[in-house]
């Protein structure tokens, strides 16, 4: 066998298990080096806004789709289109719906209200909060209360085919 072939074979091992032995889980037993490092694991105070990103892409995906608010909490969501398609042909917005409210009959009948945001006015009462049809990088905030019944609360991308093609999650209200 040649010589660099064996000396590989025997080196790879030892090497990876050197640059991984630091990489493994730290203990939970151990303090903190540094006391600023501890991670919070208390919820908000109530009267403290919960503040939630949420991103929409070109393959028509949120990047969250599920998020959890206390019920009567302050909400703010910021959702960012960071797709690179123009808006009339991949643009999207993010609509939370009431609780109940079927996510794919109420994008099926607002696709057909684009000059209002894909939002059937008939249907605007089964809407919470909802952002405008946004393009590449574009974004905007939403601010409002979360409702106090706790439950499932859908939201979704209402553009045409996309709460179909599963651009759509769920806000928990607990």
């Amino acid at each position: 066998m040649n010589k660099n072939i064996l000396w590989f074979k025997l080196a790879m091992p030892l090497a990876a298990a050197i640059l991984f032995a630091g990489c493994g889980e730290p203990d939970p037993a151990a303090p903190p080096e540094d006391p600023a490092e501890v991670p919070e694991t208390a919820a908000p105070p109530a009267d403290e806004a919960e503040e939630i990103v949420i991103t929409g892409n070109d393959m028509m995906e949120f990047d969250v789709t599920e998020f959890t608010v206390q019920a009567g909490s302050e909400v703010t969501i910021t959702f960012r289109n960071i797709g690179q398609m123009p808006v009339e042909a991949m643009g999207h917005n993010l609509a939370i719906l009431t609780l109940g409210t079927d996510p794919i009959e109420f994008a099926n009948t607002s696709q057909a209200h684009p000059q209002n945001d894909y939002i059937d006015p008939a249907k605007e009462d089964q809407v919470i909060a909802a952002t405008a049809i946004l393009g590449p990088g574009e974004e905007e905030t939403l601010e409002f209360t979360a409702p106090d019944e706790s439950g499932d609360y859908p939201f979704v991308c209402s553009f045409p085919g996309h709460t179909q093609a599963g651009m759509r999650g769920v806000m928990i209200v607990e």
